[in-house]
């Protein structure tokens, strides 16, 4: 389609890169993406060689990310904002392009191998099955971002992504693939053959059609019903506090604040069940001495109001046994004991003492912000970053709980970025949670797509799991979303709000909340066999 010349393909890789970029939230033009990858396949099989393919899909990432990610760094030039993030988002710019890298350049070498072959159709029809595969790849381990995965684009896209209760997101990600290849050998066979309406061309016409609209036949045909055993009124504290000055400011001024918007709440909603309020909702260690009369406040307002509260907060934990604290643990300079901090959930409930509040402590954290990857091998990396606002160097958490309400009513709580992992989240549904929540603190990104995109990509782990999702933001967005991914009560940004929404609790487990991420795995396995294979053919070509 186009020529091998890098100034030709100027103009189509920073397209491939803009229409990657602008089908994400909150531009909203998903259907783009299609036609992204038809670019990017372009160039990759008019690449002379490795180096070609790395340096043009590394050139189309780059684009899609100073697009698509540049909120990182912008955040820092905000009002108090940590300058921190200016160079960090700079470096994901530079670096996450790499992460797509790879499938692409594996793409090349299975056309290169089959080139000399009757199987020329081959290296096409492995590309979704290597770009799915490589994406689920990229959720393992400490270093990673699945932010920019093809599925997520289509979250505005409800009636497409309703399957995604058998193959997750990632099965999103292979259908949007899949139409690119056939649009590509649409596009190709047109502009090759003289005759516009031939054989060839009519197949891939219709082929294109019938995989549009078989998300649309999954709609009709799907008889799976996910009955609601009970309903829950579930109540959201959207604080809107700055969430750099709260970590510097007279941090016991926070707690009436809080106070004021649950009783307001409760004295409106005396049946409410739960009231959520968001990350790090405590900028401090709640159980250390120091801090004890603002737990009594919040610990008073839970009993007096009988009604649990789910609150994000810090929580440092020291090791009862100091031969068992990890090499990367905190070391207390007064005493020497060993201890560790960690982002948590805990739920505070009516006559329940701190220290058997139920907790989750977050798992997945953000690399740099939160954690060094692999401090605990590298131990001298985690002093490389340390923020003002109490972020760095934390823990990643040992316990997967489910909460537990009075009324035996089950739920699991994500925290921040840990919602933007397929599988990890359905584990915790299989636990038994009957509805979830979302606890964010996505101040930091303010009005930019961060925020947004953030927000939209919760839409996947409602459909996966077919589970009513409360999510509560700190200076929003904050909603409720139901099992099919409609969302209710959606608040603005930089607004105090409270919300209130009825939940139904659903008990019946998907295939994808049982399974997890089987079809991406399966992906993974074909994509290898058909590299297999390439090279197969290679060898016997060159006999």
């Amino acid at each position: 389609m186009f020529k091998n010349s890098n100034k030709k393909l100027f103009l189509p890789i920073l397209t491939a890169g803009i229409f990657y970029s602008f089908s994400f939230p909150p531009i909203d033009l998903y259907y783009l993406i299609c036609f992204s990858f038809v670019l990017l396949i372009d160039v990759i099989l008019n690449s002379s060689g490795i180096k070609q393919t790395i340096f043009r899909s590394y050139s189309v990432f780059f684009v899609a990310s100073l697009i698509g990610v540049s909120w990182i760094g912008l955040s820092g030039m905000r009002e108090n904002a940590d300058s921190f993030l200016i160079a960090g988002g700079i470096f994901v710019v530079l670096v996450y392009p790499l992460f797509f890298v790879l499938p692409s350049v594996l793409f090349f070498l299975l056309n290169k191998n089959f080139s000399s072959s009757e199987k020329k159709i081959l290296p096409l029809l492995s590309f979704p099955f290597l770009w799915t595969g490589f994406e689920y790849l990229q959720t393992f381990g400490q270093i990673n971002f699945p932010w920019l995965f093809a599925g997520n684009s289509q979250s505005y896209n409800l009636s497409k992504i309703q399957y995604a209760e058998y193959t997750g997101m990632f099965g999103v990600s292979f259908w949007i693939c899949l139409m690119s290849v056939l649009l590509f050998i649409l596009f190709k066979n047109i502009r090759s053959s003289e005759v516009k309406l031939n054989r060839k061309n009519i197949i891939a016409a219709i082929s294109i059609l019938v995989i549009f609209f078989l998300p649309d036949l999954f709609n009709q045909l799907n008889n799976n019903i996910y009955p609601e055993t009970g309903k829950l009124k579930l109540g959201i504290v959207q604080p809107n506090i700055n969430p750099w000055t709260k970590w510097a400011g007279k941090r016991q001024d926070l707690i009436p604040g809080y106070i004021e918007q649950i009783k307001s709440i409760k004295s409106e909603h005396p049946d409410v069940s739960l009231i959520i309020l968001p990350e790090t909702a405590l900028p401090y260690y709640f159980r250390e001495r120091i801090f004890e009369e603002r737990l009594s406040q919040i610990v008073n307002a839970c009993d007096s109001l009988e009604t649990p509260l789910l609150i994000g907060t810090p929580d440092l934990v020291y090791y009862e046994d100091q031969s068992l604290a990890p090499e990367d643990a905190k070391i207390m300079k007064s005493s020497g004991l060993k201890y560790d901090t960690y982002n948590s959930a805990v739920l505070f409930e009516p006559g329940i003492e701190p220290d058997d509040f139920q907790k989750h402590q977050k798992i997945k954290l953000v690399i740099g912000s939160e954690r060094m990857p692999y401090q605990e091998i590298l131990s001298f990396t985690k002093s490389i970053i340390s923020w003002g606002v109490g972020l760095s160097s934390w823990q990643i958490g040992n316990d997967t709980n489910i909460f537990t309400l009075p009324g035996e009513e089950k739920f699991n709580t994500a925290v921040c970025y840990e919602s933007v992992y397929p599988e990890f989240f359905a584990d915790f549904v299989n636990k038994g949670a009957e509805f979830s929540v979302i606890i964010t603190n996505d101040g930091w990104w303010g009005k930019f797509f961060g925020t947004y995109q953030h927000n939209r990509f919760a839409v996947f782990r409602a459909i996966e799991n077919r589970r009513w999702i409360a999510r509560c933001a700190n200076t929003g967005i904050s909603d409720f979303i139901d099992p099919k991914g409609n969302f209710y009560l959606e608040t603005e940004i930089n607004e105090k709000a409270s919300l209130i929404h009825e939940v139904g609790l659903i008990n019946k487990k998907t295939f994808y909340t049982e399974n997890g991420d089987v079809f991406s795995r399966g992906c993974l396995i074909i994509s290898l066999l058909f590299l297999g294979v390439s090279f197969f053919y290679r060898n016997k070509d060159h006999e």
